[in-house]
């Protein structure tokens, strides 16, 4: 987002600003921040793109990511929140309310404005920055529970080291996104917490609530909140953490430094003769002379494994935690058919995250309907040999892969469905396709510019939008009927090479070259109608009655 105002601050920074702004306790930070605010932040008239998150974009029904420019009609101070018209949407498929209210944090300041409204610019975006900053970096969700008396000083600082120390490399790479997952798991349990307790909050009879279902489940979420406040807190200390973190690298060195390849036999429990079956695949497909170890848990193996490791699993369920010693290399094999074995997780955000050196994944079930996205590869090579990767076939945000810059994908032999976009292609990366089918997804395939793609024998079938979407930042003019169709079009991309691809039931096209969208502020909003924000439409002056605004979750609980 270049068109934004983005701030680079130092820790030093950060802690001055939350120094002088913060109140010792907790209990009265919104007060506070309404006040500073209403001192700082023009209450209207300034243009903001919306990021919108995709917890949002799951309600609303839009894809995600979704970036929309947005004109502040006004903002709630005490709410922390702004009621917005929508001027501009970065895809034109997307078909959203007029105006909006939404939280704050979630409004980018963009650097060009309509030169004719008198705008303390500046000062606007940074209180905004400021607010994001706070409500998305410092505080947790257990800390409204606590109401902190002494919160700043308890809290301040160590929260702004963690923070640096993550987005600095001084914390490894696993840790830091151990933590950030903790995180999300956090807000994500706040949230659902928040939705359950007003469930059971009308329950007068206690039979009634002793019974409900919410309850226990209300508890179960407490608990697991406990937990990672538990861990969270010991890595907040900064002489604890200190410890964690030397210990965790001279665990990574010596699993990167060794070099001896591992091989782990998952078999869970079974009969003598179930027992046997699986031995003699394992003895038909690797030999009789390869040394292997039998363990049980394959989510218990991956986080000490060495890399580039063999892990054979035998038929059935198997659940892992993290992608472990895979991240980085190595291979997953299901000895029998692809239908046979499964794999899935809990987590919410990354199944698998893979960041360099080679990966197999061969003969399984993916089941990745409960992550926001399936596959993300950040470097290397991920081959994927009879997969079928499954999403939950309800979000309209889900990915099932994302190939990064740099990054190759290979698929043989594979199935993809249930996702919102079953690939994503990234500028320079490559994606090699064979025998594989895509199919019950909303996009089959999105690539960008100088995205390589090699297909053979590849077949998008019932994709309830687009089978190919192709996005590049080059003028592609007005006509765009012209780049909307068959398989023909992929002719007419670079980097691309076809050999037999088939489709079937595509609703929108099998192909659509789209020019990529960039949002640009508008320096003159009156002089277009269109765009006049001082003009009322029918029946705007009644959005609460007729629904004409749509108020979207609100992730920032103001301390009462």
């Amino acid at each position: 987002m270049e068109e934004v105002i983005r701030f680079d601050k130092s820790l030093q920074e950060r802690l001055t600003e939350f120094r002088d702004l913060l109140p010792d306790n907790l209990t009265a930070a919104n007060k506070e921040w309404s006040f500073y605010l209403e001192l700082t932040l023009d209450p209207n008239g300034w243009q903001a793109v919306w990021k919108i998150p995709r917890t949002t974009c799951k309600a609303l029904k839009i894809p995600f990511p979704s970036i929309i420019l947005v004109f502040v009609l006004d903002v709630d101070f005490k709410e922390l929140t702004a009621l917005v018209k929508v001027l501009a949407v970065e895809d034109d498929d997307i078909h959203i309310h007029e105006q909006h209210r939404v939280p704050l944090v979630q409004l980018w300041v963009t650097k060009e404005q309509d030169e004719s409204i008198a705008l303390n610019l500046p000062s606007t975006a940074n209180a905004v920055d400021i607010l994001r900053f706070f409500y998305t970096k410092l505080l947790m969700p257990w800390d409204l529970d606590e109401h902190n008396a002494d919160w700043k000083e308890k809290h301040l600082e160590p929260r702004l080291r963690l923070y640096y120390d993550m987005k600095n490399g001084i914390i490894p790479r696993a840790t830091a996104e151990h933590i950030a997952s903790l995180l999300t798991e956090a807000r994500r349990i706040q949230n659902q917490r928040e939705i359950l307790e007003d469930s059971v909050s009308d329950v007068d009879n206690e039979n009634e609530l002793f019974e409900n279902k919410n309850i226990e489940k209300l508890m179960e979420l407490h608990v697991r909140l406990l937990e990672i406040k538990s861990e969270l807190d010991i890595l907040e200390d900064p002489l604890l953490r200190k410890v964690i973190v030397k210990r965790q690298s001279e665990e990574v060195s010596v699993k990167h430094t060794s070099e001896k390849l591992e091989f782990w036999l998952v078999y869970k429990k079974g009969l003598v003769d179930d027992y046997l079956g699986f031995l003699n695949k394992v003895k038909s497909d690797f030999g009789s002379n390869t040394p292997m170890t039998f363990v049980s848990n394959l989510g218990n193996i991956l986080e000490i494994a060495n890399v580039n490791s063999t892990f054979i699993l035998c038929e059935g369920s198997h659940e892992i935690r993290t992608t472990g010693a895979l991240e980085t290399g190595g291979r997953l094999i299901g000895i029998s058919d692809g239908n046979s074995t499964e794999l899935s997780s809990e987590r919410d955000d990354i199944m698998l995250d893979f960041i360099g050196n080679n990966v197999e994944l061969k003969n399984m079930t993916i089941q990745a309907g409960k992550s926001q996205c399936g596959i993300v590869i950040r470097k290397g090579k991920v081959t994927l040999e009879n997969v079928k990767l499954v999403g939950d076939g309800v979000s309209s945000t889900q990915q099932g892969i994302i190939v990064l810059a740099g990054a190759e994908l290979e698929l043989k032999n594979c199935k993809i469905e249930k996702f919102s976009t079953a690939v994503v292609g990234n500028t320079n990366s490559s994606i090699f396709l064979r025998n594989t089918e895509i199919h019950n997804v909303n996009f089959g395939l999105k690539i960008f510019d100088n995205c390589y793609v090699t297909a053979e024998n590849f077949s998008l079938n019932d994709c309830k939008n687009y089978g190919i979407v192709y996005e590049t930042e080059k003028n592609l003019g007005n006509n765009k009927e012209k780049n909307n169709g068959k398989f023909d079009l992929l002719q007419l991309i670079p980097h691309i090479k076809v050999d037999h691809i088939t489709g079937n039931n595509n609703i929108k096209g099998d192909v659509v070259i789209s020019q990529k969208s960039k949002i640009n502020p508008i320096r003159d909003l009156f002089a277009n109608p269109e765009f006049d924000c001082t003009i009322c439409e029918e029946g705007d002056s009644e959005m609460s009655d007729n629904f004409n605004v749509t108020v979207v979750e609100n992730n920032i609980s103001p301390v009462l």
